[in-house]
């Protein structure tokens, strides 16, 4: 079941674009979010001469899907002044940093975090992961690394909304280790284009399922944002091609909306509300969603 959290977001600047700080409440950690142009001001702040890890994101040049560097430190500001002043470590226009509002994260626990949210990151493959490699760390007692990876499944909650969704894959795990499954699934198909998917709903997002066939053609309504994201997918080795015109996904790839899903499949605009089928019957998602609303009344 899943439980509703209260966070805390705090706009240092009064701007949603400046410096802000963000903690879920009764949770020990604390996140610190910036852009790099305000690096100076954010060094100051007291949770930045804490231990704990960070992550340096931004593009490079000729990729769609952003890049992340992930470090740690025992006071995070020292290794974000260095990382700012190293112009082969250029690609960084923002920073998040998390740290513990007790301070009870130590060196130790930091490497293992490293370790760990770049393993995360690699298999959400949502971005390039700079690090070169998986620094392993396993000297933590049993009882801290059980610790450190409910902080970590914390985190996963909270870097969402400060903008770094970068480790979360689609399919969440229960709490028993188990895939979490949707009741009901949704099936399009589309013969002359090469089109068979499956999707479902869950975590809000409309996600495509692994193993679905798209269409490589794209129209003149398949505008740029849309072809970014197709090429992110493509780029993370998500998806790969089959033929000249058609695709496969080699994972699930979440969507905004069924719209977005059946944009995504055809490379032209679609109606995702009467595309989708609900698997086995001839109900539209439309149809379906319609049931779970209250009745209009005069």
């Amino acid at each position: 079941m899943l439980h509703g959290r209260s966070v805390r977001i705090f706009l240092a600047d009064g701007s949603a674009t400046g410096i802000l700080t963000a903690e879920i409440v009764n949770w020990t950690g604390q996140v610190v979010s910036a852009p790099r142009t305000r690096i100076e001001t954010a060094l100051k702040f007291d949770e930045l001469k804490r231990t704990g890890v960070y992550l340096l994101v931004g593009f490079e040049a000729g990729n769609e899907l952003p890049s992340v560097y992930v470090g740690e430190g025992d006071e995070i500001s020292k290794r974000l002044n260095r990382h700012s002043k190293d112009e082969h470590k250029d690609f960084w226009e923002s920073f998040v940093a998390v740290t513990s509002k007790d301070m009870n994260l130590t060196k130790a626990h930091a490497r293992y975090l490293e370790g760990r949210l770049i393993t995360l990151l690699k298999e959400a493959k949502k971005c390039h992961v700079l690090n070169k490699t998986d620094p392993p760390f396993d000297k933590l007692p049993k009882a801290d690394i059980s610790d450190m990876d409910a902080f970590v499944g914390e985190l996963g909650l909270l870097l969402p909304v400060v903008g770094v969704d970068f480790l979360r894959k689609p399919r969440q795990t229960s709490m028993d280790g188990l895939p979490s499954v949707s009741t009901t699934r949704f099936q399009l198909h589309h013969s002359s284009k090469g089109i068979h998917a499956s999707a479902e709903e869950l975590d809000g997002e409309f996600v495509i399922l692994q193993g679905s066939t798209g269409s490589l053609n794209e129209s003149v309504s398949f505008d740029e944002k849309r072809q970014a994201f197709r090429q992110q997918v493509f780029e993370s080795g998500r998806a790969e091609k089959i033929d000249a015109s058609t695709f496969r996904l080699l994972d699930d790839v979440a969507c905004s909306s069924p719209t977005a899903a059946a944009v995504f499949l055809f490379g032209t605009s679609r109606n995702g509300r009467t595309d989708w089928l609900v698997s086995g019957s001839s109900t539209t998602y439309g149809e379906w969603k319609s049931q779970f609303l209250e009745p209009e009344t005069d």
